[in-house]
């Protein structure tokens, strides 16, 4: 176990008691994987702070922490993340190897509980470090190094259950900024992207042994889309973009339909709309589309509802609320029809930011670390409240769970108290 120094932090006991009394009539959840319960950045949690100080919503603790894009995933009290630093405790990180870890959080005080070793670190010139978010089902965690190396380790201690290589496994390369997808549990199997040739591109393991259940889809080598798991025209499915395609698997891994997709960077995972309709988007030129897809008994059909070209959401996926879709296009911050695609407002100064929802507010993050909360609303950009969260390259989306919103750098994390109660 190794200890960190916590910078600034309120008692155990007040943030233990802050945890669970949540103010009356407000409701609480985890957030235990990438982007959510439902993977659509959004939050059912209600009761949060109405206005803001001037300071911004109180701290409650925060505390240094090696590189790294992995997000926080958030279950009860504890909070788990991924970074890279020194393999030896103590050593200096620029004398010592650089390994990435998966790591256990006290969600009250910033204490790390645990980490374990997942594989070598992968330095690149856009940051080093890892890249995918912890999946957290029942006791065990799902992880991914950014050299491929996935594990599933138990929550409570950080013990390895089992653990393989996605280039040895499946013969994939390396991509260029690493392994970045972020699993896919569900049903007891963990679908991921494994990047390999000849039918390899994604697959399924037994989230109990690792065992490779099936593989499945054309590929050009691994890319950087996490999948989305929905319940379309009465089926369980998952969705992803690879090999060129907007793609749709069951949960047999046959492939129920596919639509052509731009060349380019897809790095932000797919969004439900209604249900059946799919919006994706990238960057590099890709743009956004959104299609709808109905089956029938003589398979599925895909239409395109729309098309356009500036709402290129590069690593942070967009947000879906009362018919408006409100993300990032590049570094302009939009809110845009979802039924029409076409845009209501703009916000620019924000950089390649990311933003997650709840409360019928955008919990937005720019890439230079201020946190704004904003009304999700079409009728303009209405700023509820800011304060600087974070310094330096912050490209890493907030995560909400009961009452309290965790956000990361590449060099620090800290947690906010947005109940309405506050801290007690």
């Amino acid at each position: 176990m190794r200890s960190l120094t916590i910078r600034a932090f309120i008692s155990p006991l007040a943030a233990t008691l802050a945890i669970l009394f949540l103010s009356p009539g407000s409701h609480a959840e985890d957030w235990p994987q990438f982007r959510g319960v439902d993977r659509d950045g959004v939050s059912s949690e209600d009761g949060l702070i109405a206005e803001w100080p001037d300071s911004g919503p109180p701290e409650l603790w925060r505390i240094p922490i090696g590189e790294g894009y992995s997000a926080a995933s958030v279950v009860g009290e504890r909070v788990y993340t991924m970074y890279a630093g020194p393999e030896a405790e103590g050593k200096d990180p620029a004398s010592d190897k650089r390994i990435e870890f998966a790591a256990a959080f006290d969600a009250a005080t910033g204490a790390e509980i645990w980490r374990s070793p997942i594989g070598e670190n992968l330095d690149t010139e856009f940051g080093n470090g890892p890249r995918s978010t912890p999946t957290v089902v029942g006791d065990s965690l799902f992880v991914l190094g950014s050299r491929g190396d996935l594990a599933a380790l138990n929550a409570k201690t950080g013990s390895k259950h089992w653990g393989l290589n996605l280039q040895e496994t499946f013969g994939s390369s390396l991509p260029s900024w690493g392994f970045s997808t972020s699993a896919l549990v569900d049903g007891g199997k963990v679908i991921v992207e494994g990047g390999g040739p000849e039918g390899k591109s994604y697959a399924a393991l037994d989230a109990s042994t690792g065992e490779v259940l099936w593989t499945t889809g054309e590929a050009r080598g691994p890319g950087y889309n996490s999948p989305l798991a929905v319940d379309m025209n009465g089926s369980r499915r998952y969705v992803y973009v690879a090999g060129g395609k907007l793609r749709c698997i069951d949960a047999d891994g046959s492939e129920i339909w596919a639509h052509d997709w731009p060349r380019g960077e897809t790095h932000a995972i797919p969004v439900l709309v209604g249900s059946n309709r799919i919006y994706a988007s990238g960057a590099e030129g890709v743009g956004a589309q959104l299609i709808e897809v109905n089956e029938g008994t003589e398979g599925a059909t895909v239409s395109q509802i729309w098309q356009v070209p500036n709402l290129r959401n590069h690593f942070s996926s967009s947000v879906v609320h009362d018919g408006y879709l409100y993300g990032f296009d590049n570094a302009t911050f939009k809110a845009v029809s979802a039924e029409t695609g076409e845009t209501a407002w703009v916000k620019r100064g924000l950089g390649k930011g990311s933003l997650i929802l709840a409360d019928d507010n955008l919990y937005v993050l720019s890439d230079r670390g201020r946190l704004l909360k904003v009304g999700a609303t079409p009728e303009g950009y209405a700023e509820r409240g800011s304060v600087q969260a974070l310094s330096g390259k912050t490209w890493t989306a907030p995560a909400l769970a009961n009452g309290v919103l965790f956000l990361r750098s590449h060099t620090e994390m800290v947690a906010y108290d947005l109940r309405s109660g506050g801290a007690r």
